[in-house]
């Protein structure tokens, strides 16, 4: 029995055989030849980078050779992408986004993912916290999926999508690319000249306006001393999308909810006793009707308690990104239809159409015969295909193949000889 978790070398192994049939299946990125490479290896912790390729048969050739355990490509575009990052030659980038499941705070998170602290032993489930009772931020995390943390990635992915096509004008078509991670999350890619050469602080205003960041009530319409205009949820960008955010909060957050927002006495009844009139004003008329319909009362107060609201209401519409990963004109990103070393799962574009309908759980299971037997240290249930396997502690069992390496890869098996 191998002593080692994971079980590197028969992952190895597998993902080898793996790429041996299938490389010939995996594009290459456009523009190949302005590309940087980077790889890394079972049992490897550095980076094999500064990588380049004349052209798709080489490329290809390389993973048959190699079969790693990750697979990066740069989002940018360099003269000289084998050169150190001195001599490359920036030459522009495509906007990418990362949203994935382990930035989220997810009630499932405590039913799958477990923290101990390296100086006290302390443990705990869920997210770690910054800082352990003892004074330490050292910890060790073990982090699973299930499909609750899926849903929700693709959720937030799918509202991404709106705001580059509705609000910024990129073509469904032409510009943006779907790739499922391979493991927790989603990448889009935007590609398109007009944002091809901006630099960081052109795309932190665009993370910024995809995190709603800085919108404010008062100038969105909802202002007691507003003269009018068309119905906020008609209107483009933040102006519609925020008036529909407020429309969407008040029309599904439950009344004890909004009673515990602990906001003044009238619009707290408009809301709990009067909602479908609060709906029907921000649907019919112009938004400051809303709080005129409150009374008279302390003005100062009122904008207050609707600038909360519409705080909680655009953290509904605008979607979690990576902001870091955004911002980054040289960031390496995952190579579509490769293979994730944490999973086993393949790295799979999609098509926007079908994204609603894409189940990973199904569609990305690259190992799709054979089996294997794991003795298995700690899993919890998950979903693999049409079925579904453990939880598992201490326990030896014969399962389908891709379950196994999935198991062996999150290192909570190894395999049982």
């Amino acid at each position: 029995m191998e002593s080692d978790w994971g079980s590197p070398g028969f992952i190895a192994e597998q993902f080898h055989r793996w790429y041996q049939s299938n490389s010939r299946t995996i594009p290459a990125p456009t523009e190949i030849r302005m590309r940087e490479f980077a790889f890394l290896q079972f049992g490897g912790k550095t980076m094999f980078r500064h990588i380049g390729f004349p052209d798709e048969s080489a490329f290809r050739r390389y993973l048959t050779e190699n079969s790693p355990a990750h697979s990066y490509h740069s989002s940018c575009y360099y003269t000289h992408p084998e050169s150190d990052m001195a001599g490359k030659g920036w030459s522009g980038a495509d906007l990418v986004f990362d949203i994935d499941a382990d930035h989220f705070d997810l009630p499932c998170q405590h039913e799958h993912d477990k923290w101990k602290c390296k100086n006290c032993g302390e443990e705990g489930t869920g997210k770690p916290p910054e800082i352990c009772k003892c004074g330490k931020a050292a910890f060790e995390e073990e982090t699973w999926l299930c499909e609750r943390c899926l849903q929700a990635a693709k959720y937030e992915t799918q509202k991404l999508l709106d705001i580059l096509i509705q609000d910024l004008g990129f073509s469904p078509a032409n510009d943006l690319v779907v790739n499922f991670s391979g493991n927790r999350g989603y990448h889009v890619h935007v590609r398109n000249q007009r944002i091809r050469n901006l630099d960081q602080s052109g795309r932190r205003e665009i993370v910024d306006y995809i995190l709603g960041t800085g919108i404010k009530s008062e100038y969105l319409g909802f202002n007691p001393r507003s003269k009018g205009g068309r119905p906020t949820l008609a209107d483009e960008g933040w102006r519609g999308r925020a008036g529909r955010a407020v429309y969407d909060f008040i029309a599904s957050t439950p009344p004890e909810e909004i009673k515990a927002m602990k906001l003044g006495r009238k619009i707290t009844s408009l809301l709990v006793n009067e909602r479908d009139k609060a709906l029907a004003i921000l649907e019919e008329s112009h938004p400051s009707l809303l709080l005129k319909a409150v009374g008279v009362g302390d003005e100062e107060r009122l904008m207050a308690d609707i600038e909360k609201i519409m705080e909680m209401a655009v953290k509904e519409q605008a979607a979690d990104i990576d902001t870091v990963v955004t911002t980054d004109i040289h960031r390496l990103i995952r190579l579509p239809n490769t293979l994730h070393g944490k999973t086993g799962w393949q790295v799979q574009t999609i098509k926007l159409d079908s994204l609603p309908d894409y189940d990973p759980l199904i569609s990305a299971i690259a190992f799709r015969t054979g089996e294997a037997k794991v003795y298995v240290r700690h899993a919890p249930k998950v979903r693999i295909g049409d079925a579904e396997y453990g939880p598992y502690t201490q326990e030896s069992v014969t399962v389908p193949l891709a379950t196994a390496i999935f198991l062996l890869c999150k290192k909570g098996a190894k395999i049982d000889k």
